[in-house]
């Protein structure tokens, strides 16, 4: 997305607050016409005292004719005679002088409230439409992006994006201050007034070219600063591996390459930027001197009187500052709508249409058939090929096989995390695709092998298979789970923090807490993940005892890495190479003289003896 969208999309941001905008330009455009005002009524009043200067040195009686005159229309005129009506009526321009400073700061706090408001606002509704986006992405982005980088996507990126907000405002008011104080110059005289635009516009192509420096190392500084966020969060997460390996030095140097690098690219942004301020500051003096030399030729020439010089003079001096800062602020906001950018192309990243169908679909008995379904991860190779089973409602289902068969991409079919590639899936002889996702996973459970947990308290972890749930249910579920009794005996019961992913909870205490959670939620169909092969025996029996509680009348997908827990099921469908090789219960396929599952039973049932002896 080229620099010009970015900006142009960032301004409708704004007219979605158009009229706190608005009311923030009035602002600015009633701040810049009082300067005008002031500009004119000192630039009069000097013409004054000039007329009079001759007559106060020679001791003369004071006498002169004030018209007070904006752009040939002629307001009122002030007649002076004396020494006292002289003095007054200088009063009476500095009284109106401080009248019109009040006025104009009445406006400035006026201009800051609104304008603050309106970019926080919009700060505020990137935010949550960054979150609403994020959360509603397929999880196929979330397997190619690391969380770090989405993070800083959330959270640099849109700091980031707070600046290119506040640049915008101090445009848009630049922008006003220009154009009022544009139009005053050319009224006073239009040949200064287009000698002096002629030399702006020399700036501001300096600026751009500072500007398209600036976006160019940007680029490369953001992403350096998104590595590093992705960098942390990996480490940090997996801190106990760092440390076990001993790798904490190997970590060290990784970090200062890329902080370094991120460093480089700082820098060179600074360079710029401090490069930018002397440039200018060069040109503003070479603009004021050619300014100075043609002001005094149409002085000279007789097209210009001594008060519309000094009113141009000064009008000048005010336009000068917002022009010199709308070129600063343009090659500035080059490095901030880098990021803003970045933050476009996550909002319009595909997302997951949640939102119910026009007819409701809803899964009555959890009826399971997958009809020559095939799936791809990258395009190229098959993760599954040519899948075919039935599954009745109330079936309990293994999957088995080694690693990298297929197994977790299978369930994650049904609830379609992925959609299928080639072939068919169907609950209750409904194509799954014909269900809106919020109508589907509402009657699906997951319980993985990691189970996942917020901060926060134990009973609002379990509420989170079913916000709308009472109290009863809740505790109803906890004891289903065997949860119940060690929550009661923690300090606060159900009301304890666990701490951010639960880590103040056992394996098996966290693991009956996400059981608690899918019978809350009263699904249809279930899918374990591998849900005890972490836990030790104890802990095994409980949960264990909790999942048989849990499948009791519903459709279960069991992945096992221990075939001992499989026994009980009603059919276990052994996979390989993303293909079900085998399908029966365990006592059929234990008498297949050469089967996979066999060898695998076999081999996993030779290395618990050996272990069990070494033990003893």
């Amino acid at each position: 997305m080229t620099p010009s969208r970015v900006f142009f999309r960032l301004l409708t941001y704004f007219v979605k607050y158009r009229w706190r905008v608005a009311a923030g330009l009035v602002s600015v455009a009633m701040m810049s016409v009082s300067d005008t005002l002031s500009a004119f009524l000192v630039a009069r009043l000097f013409d004054f005292l000039l007329v009079i200067g001759d007559q106060v040195k020679t001791g003369k009686e004071i006498a002169a004719t004030v018209p007070l005159e904006f752009f040939g229309f002629v307001a009122t005129t002030f007649s002076v005679s004396g020494r006292d009506e002289g003095f007054w009526l200088i009063m009476k321009f500095a009284a109106a002088v401080i009248i019109i400073i009040v006025v104009k700061v009445c406006f400035v706090y006026a201009r800051e409230y609104v304008m603050s408001s309106a970019q926080q606002k919009i700060l505020m509704r990137f935010r949550t439409d960054l979150f609403d986006t994020v959360v509603m992405l397929p999880i196929r982005y979330f397997d190619k992006n690391k969380t770090g980088y989405i993070m800083s996507r959330i959270t640099n990126d849109v700091n980031a994006l707070e600046q290119s907000l506040g640049m915008i405002v101090e445009i848009s008011q630049n922008i006003v201050y220009t154009v009022i104080f544009g139009v005053a110059l050319f009224l006073t005289n239009w040949q200064l007034a287009l000698f002096t635009l002629i030399l702006f516009a020399a700036s501001g192509e300096i600026s751009r070219k500072f500007g398209d420096r600036i976006r160019t190392f940007s680029h490369s500084f953001t992403n350096t600063l998104a590595d590093i966020s992705s960098f942390l969060q990996e480490k940090i997460a997996s801190i106990r591996i760092v440390k076990s390996f001993t790798r904490e030095q190997y970590e060290k140097e990784a970090f200062r390459h890329k902080v370094g690098s991120n460093y480089d690219y700082s820098m060179k942004i600074t360079r710029v930027v401090a490069l930018l301020s002397p440039t200018n500051e060069f040109f503003n003096t070479v603009v004021t001197t050619l300014f100075v030399v043609f002001t005094g030729f149409l002085f000279f020439q007789g097209s210009m009187t001594m008060e519309m010089m000094i009113r141009f003079l000064l009008l000048v001096t005010f336009v000068a500052k917002p022009v010199k800062a709308l070129g600063e602020s343009a090659a500035r906001i080059q490095k901030t709508l880098v990021s803003a950018g970045y933050i476009f192309e996550i909002l319009d990243l595909e997302k997951e249409k949640l939102s119910p169908a026009p007819r409701k679909q809803m899964v009555e008995r959890g009826d399971v058939e997958f009809k020559n379904v095939s799936f791809t991860y990258n395009g190229e190779l098959d993760a599954l090929s040519d899948i075919s089973f039935v599954v009745k409602s109330g079936e309990k289902v293994a999957l088995v096989g080694p690693s990298g068969s297929g197994k977790s991409t299978l369930i994650n079919l049904i609830p379609r995390f992925y959609e299928i590639t080639h072939g068919s899936a169907f609950i209750d002889g409904t194509e799954i695709r014909e269900f809106s996702l919020i109508d589907l996973r509402s009657q699906i459970a997951l319980v993985p092998q990691d189970v996942t947990l917020f901060a926060g308290s134990v009973y609002d972890n379990i509420r989170y298979g079913r916000l709308d749930a009472p109290q009863d249910d809740v505790f109803s579920a906890a004891k289903a789970a065997n949860a119940h009794q060690f929550i009661e005996s923690m300090a606060k019961g159900y009301e304890t923090e666990i701490g951010e992913r639960g880590v103040q909870l056992s394996g098996g205490q966290r693991q009956r807490i996400a059981i608690a959670r899918a019978i809350l939620r009263d699904p249809k169909i279930l899918l374990l993940d591998e849900a005890t092969s972490a836990l030790d025996t104890e802990s095994e029996m409980a949960v264990q005892e909790a999942l048989d509680r849990l499948m009791r009348g519903r459709t279960s997908f069991i992945i096992a890495h221990r075939l001992s827990t499989v026994h009980h099921c009603d059919r276990i469908l052994v996979l390989d190479r993303g293909k079900i090789v085998e399908s029966g219960t365990h006592d059929v396929l234990m008498q297949r003289g050469s089967g996979l599952y066999k060898r695998l039973y076999s081999l996993q049932f030779a290395d618990e003896r050996t272990f069990a002896k070494t033990e003893i």
